[in-house]
């Protein structure tokens, strides 16, 4: 999460490390709408000094690219300072939020006592200033003004205050985050309901639906993630059976290219990034999407500790991946795909061997004994054309 800085950045950066060390340390309980079970999460996040061009505009299908909690710091005790300078950066920086309709943000009023002997002449008194900034801005949300007292002193008083304050930033970032992450999930259920309109974009739907797949497995839910990308992949194998039974998409004219790459899957990486541009471009073939759904999908069953389930989905893509390049009578140079079945199962095979351990593997060798015989029964024909196209293969398809 990208909460904001605003007000006295020096200030803030001379607390960010300890402020960032012990945000996620205590859980929060997570409570989702729709009846959901609530969840104990830690909430990490990574402040961005604040600038108006961060807020979210108009239409904004993002979770991940803008702060949600915006945040002022200030140690003033200065009569003369907050009228003629604090107060006015206050307001300019509330009426930023408010014209982008932001309405989630917190002042935190930092007491030092060594500022406060250096400016002994106007001081008020601490309740006095908590006033004004409630007064001038808070209104009837007086929860919005919080004081973090003597926060770089070894004492009782500084570590309840820094547990006083990290508590209400756990809250408020929870509420913002929940509040923001429901709109979002509203937004992307009406732009898969105009599914079959014009203009459509899988593609473009596919980056929305994953950037709360991201956000799930920021927050460790990776059960939750994992059904994100379960449901991309049974919406497009649902476009796909419907192709092959007469009903077309516009859409489905980019992933019936002819296959010009089969290197075969890809699951030494999290995310491979070159794939998801083609994926965001529009530009992906049938093999470049099922083979970066499938490394996700792939990524989050090892983090859930499922490695054999992530062979018998492996059988399963390979197979429906034939099916499908025929469905969509995608044109594919002769010994091809056996190739790309070839690599991909050593790849699946691989990439388990290096999540488990030799016990594991002989323990659950019927898991594994599917792929290896898939692999076996799919080389190239001819060994011709097999040396061919390993070559290719090796040198990038």
């Amino acid at each position: 999460m990208f909460p904001s800085g605003a007000g006295d950045q020096a200030l803030f950066t001379s607390l960010y490390t300890t402020l960032a060390q012990q945000l996620p340390r205590e859980p929060m309980e997570w409570r989702r709408t729709y009846g959901r079970a609530p969840k104990m999460i830690h909430l990490e996040a990574n402040f961005v000094q604040f600038k108006e061009e961060l807020l979210p505009k108009e239409g904004n299908k993002a979770l991940l690219t803008f702060p949600f909690l915006h945040v002022y710091w200030t140690d003033c005790c200065d009569t003369e300072a907050y009228r003629g300078s604090v107060k006015e950066d206050m307001l300019r920086w509330q009426n930023s939020l408010r014209t982008h309709g932001s309405s989630d943000w917190v002042i935190i009023l930092v007491e030092n006592n060594d500022t406060r002997k250096k400016n002994k002449t106007n001081i008020l008194p601490r309740a006095s200033i908590i006033d004004k900034i409630r007064s001038d801005f808070c209104n009837k949300q007086n929860d919005r003004c919080v004081v973090l007292s003597e926060p770089l002193k070894d004492s009782s008083r500084s570590q309840e205050s820094w547990s006083s304050l990290l508590l209400k930033l756990r809250t408020l970032l929870l509420m913002s985050f929940t509040k923001n992450l429901g709109k979002f999930e509203d937004d992307m259920r009406t732009l898969r309901e105009k599914r079959t309109q014009p203009g459509w974009s899988f593609c473009d739907y596919f980056m929305v639906q994953e950037e709360l797949a991201f956000v799930f497995e920021m927050l460790q839910q990776f059960e939750d993630a994992l059904v994100q990308y379960d449901e991309l992949d049974a919406l497009f194998t649902q476009y796909v059976l419907n192709f092959g039974a007469g009903d077309t998409a516009n859409w489905l004219g980019s992933f019936c290219a002819p296959v010009r790459c089969w290197n075969g899957l890809l699951l030494r990486r999290p995310i491979d990034m070159e794939k998801r541009e083609l994926i965001q471009r529009g530009e992906a073939s049938l093999l470049d999407l099922r083979s970066y759904l499938f490394s996700r999908q792939c990524t989050l069953l090892i983090f859930l500790q499922r490695p054999w389930e992530v062979t018998q989905r492996a059988l399963e893509l390979l197979h429906n991946c034939v099916q499908e390049l025929r469905l969509l009578e995608v044109s594919v140079l002769e010994g091809a795909l056996d190739c790309w079945v070839f690599l991909s199962c050593l790849e699946v095979l691989h990439r388990i061997e290096g999540c488990c351990d030799q016990v594991q593997l002989a323990a659950n060798c019927s898991h594994t004994v599917g792929l290896w015989a898939y692999a076996t029964d799919k080389p190239p024909a001819e060994p011709e054309t097999q040396t061919a196209l390993a070559s290719q293969t090796l040198c990038g398809g």
